[in-house]
């Protein structure tokens, strides 16, 4: 069975002392702790600890006292965000963020691939369209001259320090899909991978086991998180519904805890793909489904040991 994880931001109404008795008291052993850009810096900070080998020390202490163990750090922001001020902050964040990895010995940095925009522009553009021509000739420009420019020299820095890079596939950024997270690998090499989220997967109708195969090695992170359809709203706005996340009962899909949107033997079959593809790395709670965190991690905790 893989071990069990908690991503920190499902922590966040905690302090971090109250954090760590918590995970303790239901049994879980292993953190993904978000240190900057999205996730932000209420329990770890990338780029203080990179300068803080005593704060580094302090963090593991602490983690070992509780019997925890540090399976990834998490870092999604948009290092290719036009505004440059946003794109250089989480840039930083997310090098730094490697460079921690390392020091702490910690296998896997988690993030998005970003998305870019067009000259000129200074928010991002997601051109998914393949017609207007338009659409395609900047998803290419943007491959060409921002996605793959800017992670293959971080992906060859991931392979010196000896950390797997696993880009979450999230629509609204340049890796999204196993095709577009394969295309980038080609380019930077096997540090670059894939965090796995079937939520994000069932929502464009990928099948996470078919995606699962597709990938095979180049997974190297995997959230839990379920998605459940709205069939009135589905008919009304389709898979791309503008409804604000807010709004989760009027969306035309929202992200779920496991159980809710896919049974169990559909689970299952996620579980095995990973087994058969030979996948070592734990299972990471992401709660974003519309209730409380503390309670609906410990459903999914409750969910997963089931299975």
């Amino acid at each position: 069975m893989h071990p069990l994880s908690v991503f920190s931001t499902g922590l966040h109404d905690l302090t971090w002392p109250d954090a760590l008795r918590w995970l303790s008291d239901q049994e879980v052993q292993h953190l993904e702790l978000g240190c900057g850009a999205y996730p932000g810096t209420k329990f770890a900070h990338a780029q203080q600890l990179c300068e803080d080998p005593e704060g580094r020390a302090l963090l593991q202490s602490e983690l070992q006292a509780h019997g925890i163990t540090l399976a990834a750090l998490s870092c999604h922001g948009n290092p290719l965000h036009p505004d440059e001020d946003i794109a250089a902050l989480h840039r930083a964040d997310f090098e730094a963020a490697l460079e921690l990895a390392s020091d702490l010995e910690v296998p896997v940095l988690v993030g998005f691939s970003g998305q870019g925009g067009e000259p000129g522009c200074s928010i991002p553009n997601w051109p998914v369209a393949t017609w207007p021509f338009e659409y395609a000739e900047l998803r290419e420009w943007q491959w060409e001259e921002q996605v793959i420019p800017y992670w293959q020299p971080v992906a060859a820095r991931a392979a010196e320090l000896g950390v797997r890079i696993a880009l979450e596939l999230h629509g609204g950024f340049a890796v999204h899909s196993p095709g577009s997270l394969l295309r980038l690998r080609e380019a930077c090499g096997p540090a670059l991978c894939a965090n796995l989220d079937p939520s994000h997967l069932w929502w464009q109708h990928i099948d996470p086991v078919r995606a699962i195969q597709l990938l095979g090695q180049a997974v190297a992170h995997v959230h839990l998180k379920d998605t459940v359809f709205n069939a009135d709203a589905l008919a009304l706005h389709g898979l791309l519904d503008p409804t604000p996340m807010d709004r989760p009962q009027e969306r035309a899909w929202r992200f779920a805890l496991p159980g809710e949107g896919h049974d169990a033997d559909t689970w299952r079959a996620v579980l095995k793909a990973l087994d058969d593809v030979g996948y070592a790395g734990v299972l990471s709670i992401e709660h974003e489904a519309p209730m409380p965190p503390l309670a609906g991690i410990a459903d999914t905790l409750k969910f997963m040991r089931s299975l």
